[in-house]
């Protein structure tokens, strides 16, 4: 495999006026091949994004070190964006704000729109990383020190805009910390359950028949969904939790929730939209926002 050096090195000896409008392909460009985790460089620089292992949240571009906080582990949101989740911390990419240079930072992962990414292609074969907004990553100026924060800036296509991938594993070997393939599949399958963002509503939702969970009542924040007819024996841990209220969609009848895996436990049964499960108790009174098992049906 061609080191990123020399990736970068090749696809700087390119000039690019525009940013060419085309279909987006099931995977972009500059060396981007579906969910793995990777090194990613810039063209301009030949540096690397950078976790800052100072602060642990801001975004820096640095010479390559081979380092964990200059790794990114690359996994589906919604359909056509991805989630980039830094693999010293977890922490996520993040759009700050919509304005033009914004810096990015590594926060916490919600999996909200402002940290979902389309990894397109530019037309000198590398990649533009932009945002719901239509912004892209950005090295400022130019620079090519050590330490210059990256941001989000409008698209001109420039060599500071466009980036190179470099493939260091798939998700599912053993990772740095010594788990293995099912250990790390398991962290990830949360991806499948969640719903899509309606852009017109402002909130998540689902197509089809099915329910979804809502971290906040009136049916705000992130969901978690669950198609009729499935059964989901253990949640994935980042979704086992508090929840604040419970929408039906399509023709979903109800949902059983356990209190523990497998169906185990207390339980209760739900057969209607609830804005506010603040208090949701079972027929003897047991609290049941935090469930670890569903049926839905």
């Amino acid at each position: 495999m061609p080191t990123l050096k020399s990736q970068v090195s090749a696809a700087a000896a390119f000039a690019l006026a525009a940013v060419v409008a085309m279909p987006i392909p099931a995977w972009a460009q500059g060396g981007f091949n579906g969910p793995g985790r990777y090194e990613i460089g810039n063209v301009r620089s030949g540096k690397v994004i950078d976790l800052d292992r100072n602060d642990q949240t801001s975004v820096i571009q640095f010479s390559a070190r081979n380092t964990d906080n200059q790794q990114w582990d690359i996994v589906p949101a919604e359909p056509g964006f991805w989630v980039l989740r830094n693999a010293m911390n977890g922490a996520a990419l993040e759009a700050m704000g919509a304005g033009n240079s914004t810096p990015v930072r590594g926060m916490p992962f919600t999996g909200s729109p402002s940290q979902q990414w389309r990894i397109a292609p530019a037309n000198d074969g590398n990649a533009l990383i932009t945002n719901r907004l239509g912004k892209t990553l950005d090295i400022p100026n130019s620079s090519t020190r050590d330490g210059a924060r990256v941001q989000t800036y409008e698209v001109n296509g420039e060599a500071n805009q466009r980036f190179v991938f470099r493939r260091l594993a798939d998700l599912a070997r053993r990772d740095d910390a010594g788990r293995d393939g099912d250990d790390w599949d398991r962290e990830h399958r949360w991806q499948r359950y969640y719903g899509r963002f309606d852009d017109r509503e402002h909130r998540w939702g689902m197509d089809g028949d099915g329910v979804c969970f809502y971290r906040e009542a009136g049916y705000r924040g992130r969901a978690f969904c669950v198609v009729v007819g499935e059964e989901v024996r253990r949640l994935p841990d980042p979704l086992i939790e508090r929840f604040a209220s419970v929408k039906f969609f399509g023709r979903a009848r109800g949902v059983e929730v356990f209190a523990e895996e497998e169906f185990g436990g207390r339980r209760a049964r739900i057969e209607h939209d609830q804005p506010d499960l603040a208090g949701f108790r079972n027929e003897r009174g047991d609290d049941m926002r935090r469930i670890i098992s569903v049926r839905v049906f």
